[in-house]
């Protein structure tokens, strides 16, 4: 007799990939499973998609907000210091008369967060093999800094310089002649000049950790005064020499020596801010405050560029002219721009301004069509 098979008996399972064989109610949780997992995977990257288009959108706002002047805050005048920071300059210390024209004339620009990503393009030729070499990226912005209370900078200088100051005299360069050749070098021709040198001195790269936070988009001369003094403080710091050939003016006042604070304070140049930092606690050092500092510092320095350093043809070294650190020296000749006061006001007391008049400003003679610095 015949067995009579059963309409409702199914066809046995075929086996996975992987060999093993579901039952059909194990299939049908399995393929729920992964309806649900796909679809949370596509709520996520909707959600992701969402925040990355508002990051964008906050960016092209901050960036708008650089551009546009504050308000209530005169125009600023702009000095040669402020107007050359993209510059490319030679290897050689002999400078051509065009070049350096070339790079102190560019058009007046508001000033620039040195925050935030921006690409360099060279405004003159530069001659050596140097400039092929030269890094044009600069440090991306910092979410924080749209809050003008954030203190990352003073947070990131405040580590580094408490670490650094505890090195030992053999670990660091004290010689005045190679520490001047690291800061030239550094600025001009950029701070990847230390990865192929045999020894670098520890010091350096917390100056280039510095410049490239705080004053890179600051001009060469700003970061030439400002980077040489750090170094001389720090070197002074870590040798316990009674600040040997640290500037009277810039020598620790009695607050500094007996009273706890941040050792950021220690690295400005004037006396009276020194001392409101250490009984403010640094309070008015924001990432703002940065930013706006090292934009409106100038030196009062009527030369060129190129009369800033020279190179010594037997050792190819840079070093700082006489010149240049007979003004490094003068306490008279550090100021600030008018429009930082704007800002800042208490600040004037501490801090001296910049006249109208300084000599650090281009004048054009009536005589004259050319652009000529003042001596």
């Amino acid at each position: 007799m015949a067995t009579r098979i059963s309409s409702s008996t199914s066809a046995p399972a075929k086996p996975w990939t992987s060999g093993r064989v579901l039952t059909p109610a194990q299939r049908e949780r399995k393929r729920y499973k992964d309806r649900i997992s796909k679809r949370e995977k596509q709520e996520k990257e909707r959600e992701s998609l969402k925040s990355l288009q508002s990051q964008v959108a906050a960016l092209h706002l901050l960036l708008e907000s650089y551009a546009l002047p504050s308000p209530g805050v005169a125009p600023v005048a702009i000095s040669p210091d402020h107007s050359v920071s993209s510059c490319l300059l030679p290897w050689s210390d002999s400078h051509s008369p065009s070049l350096e024209e070339a790079c102190t004339t560019l058009a007046p620009r508001s000033p620039v967060s040195p925050f935030y990503s921006q690409t360099i393009v060279p405004v003159a030729p530069a001659h050596g093999s140097w400039a092929n070499r030269q890094s044009t990226t600069w440090s991306p912005i910092f979410p924080s800094l749209q809050e003008s209370g954030s203190c990352m900078i003073l947070e990131f200088t405040d580590s580094l310089f408490d670490k650094y100051s505890r090195l030992n005299i053999p670990d660091i360069c004290s010689d005045d002649q190679l520490n001047q050749d690291a800061i030239i070098r550094g600025v001009l021709e950029g701070w990847h000049f230390l990865e192929d040198r045999p020894y670098s001195c520890p010091l350096w790269k917390v100056i280039s950790q510095v410049d490239e936070r705080i004053f890179m988009h600051s001009g060469i001369v700003t970061r030439l005064t400002m980077l040489s003094t750090i170094l001389k403080m720090l070197v002074a710091t870590v040798c316990k020499n009674d600040f040997v050939g640290v500037p009277p003016w810039y020598r620790p006042r009695p607050s500094q020596r007996h009273f706890p604070h941040k050792a950021t304070a220690d690295y400005f140049a004037w006396p009276g801010f020194r001392e409101r930092l250490v009984f403010t606690n640094c309070d008015i050092l924001t990432d703002r405050f940065f930013k706006h500092f090292a934009s409106y510092f100038r030196l009062s320095w009527p030369h060129s560029i190129g009369n800033a350093y020279e190179t010594d043809p037997a050792t190819a070294l840079y070093s700082f002219s006489d010149t240049f650190t007979l003004h490094l020296v003068d306490l008279s000749r550090w100021q600030m721009c008018q429009s930082f006061f704007a800002l800042f006001p208490t600040l004037e007391e501490d801090m001296a301004p910049e006249s109208p008049t300084s000599s650090s400003y281009f004048t054009v003679p009536p005589d004259n069509p050319l652009s000529v610095l003042p001596i």
